[in-house]
This record gives structure tokens, sequence and C-alpha cells, in this order.
């Protein structure tokens, strides 16, 4: 389900997005194989907010419990550049290993062999898994000291 921000809906405005990717016959199909793969995580919702498409939602950690506020938000030039993961809240540590920005996690590595992100193969939900992951691994460093797996 696409949300409209309800800004936008009092105003009786809907924007103009047929130069969006998602309005081309690639884009539409790929729209729709990004919702199917989002049903692993019911909890997000995807929104249409200032001509950016995003899915938000939260992430509750494995190994406190604790609520973390996540937002998926797809570039113009989708498929061919990721979609950018924020944690929104809680605020992180800004001395956490693997943060490209305050907020931003790295979750895979940008070029090389085995880097992560395929264009024609990674979806929303891949993203969201690598987040939940990335989370395990953060709380984990600040119990610890120490980032598990590769790349300390």
């Amino acid at each position: 389900m696409l949300f409209i921000d309800e800004n936008t809906r009092r105003a009786g405005q809907l924007e103009d997005t047929s130069h969006c990717w998602w309005t081309t016959p690639y884009g539409e199909w790929r729209r729709a194989a990004e919702i199917e793969a989002m049903r692993r995580f019911p909890q997000f919702e995807l929104q249409l907010r200032d001509g950016v498409l995003s899915w938000e939602g939260s992430l509750v950690s494995a190994l406190d419990g604790n609520r973390y506020r996540v937002k998926l938000s797809y570039p113009d030039s989708f498929p061919d550049e990721s979609p950018q993961v924020m944690i929104v809240e809680p605020a992180l540590d800004p001395c956490a290993p693997h943060l490209l920005f305050p907020g931003r996690p790295c979750l895979f590595r940008w070029s090389g062999p085995g880097c992560g992100y395929e264009r024609a193969r990674t979806t929303a939900a891949t993203l969201v898994a690598w987040t939940a992951l990335w989370i395990h691994a953060y709380e984990t460093w600040r119990k610890t000291g120490t980032w598990p797996g590769e790349g300390d």
C-alpha cells in the first residue's frame, strides 16, 4: 500500500511522479516486487513524501529488545543505486564502527566481488534484514567493545 502524507492529502494535491523510476514499465514491475518482498516485514509501511518513496518501520533487537526506527529511501537512480538506510531513532553512538554518517549504517561493501548490493536482485527486504544484523552487531559492540564478524 502506498501512503500519501497527510499534508498532501488535506491539500487535495498529489505529487507529480511521472518522472520517477517507479512509473516506468520496469519500475512498476520492480515496485511490485519490492512490495512483495517486504511482506516479510509487515511492520514497515511504504510512503511517498516530498517525491521520495521510502519504507518506514521498526526493528526490535534480539539482544536487548531495544526498538529501532528505520527508514529506507529509494534514490532517483534506483535500482542502479542502492536505497539508503537510516536508523532514525534512537540516536546511535557516533563512535560506532561501520557507520557511513550519523544514523546511516554501513551494510555492505561498496565494490568488489561479493560486495553485497546487486541491482537486479537486492530488495528493500534484503536491506532491512541486513539492518537487523547490523543492529545486533552494534548492540554486541556496545556491550563488549568488539564488533563481531569480519571487517572490524
